[in-house]
């Protein structure tokens, strides 16, 4: 399954977007070894519709809820928290 997120940032600058990203990009299947794999991608369109950063995470369904608290992942999202305005979410097979 595919876990994805969308973030927007409280102030959208290339600066803020890239160190989300690289505080993302430390979720790895190293630090996170039951998840198949990571994918972390910045947005340069910048429409109305946009969201600044996206993660996708791919993982079986029955790891979501260890995922959503794994020690790893929350202290990654108190990490990226002061940046972010809110995220959306979608889980999908």
């Amino acid at each position: 399954m595919k876990h994805i997120v969308l973030i927007k940032l409280k102030d959208r600058t290339l600066e803020n977007q890239q160190a989300v990203a690289a505080i993302l990009k430390k979720m790895t299947t190293k630090t996170i070894p039951y998840a198949d794999s990571f994918f972390v991608g910045e947005d340069f369109l910048d429409s109305e519709r946009s969201y600044d950063v996206l993660l996708e995470v791919e993982l079986q369904r029955q790891d979501l809820e260890r995922y959503a608290n794994d020690p790893f992942h929350v202290a990654i999202k108190k990490e990226f928290a002061p940046y972010m305005d809110h995220s959306v979410t979608i889980d999908v097979e």
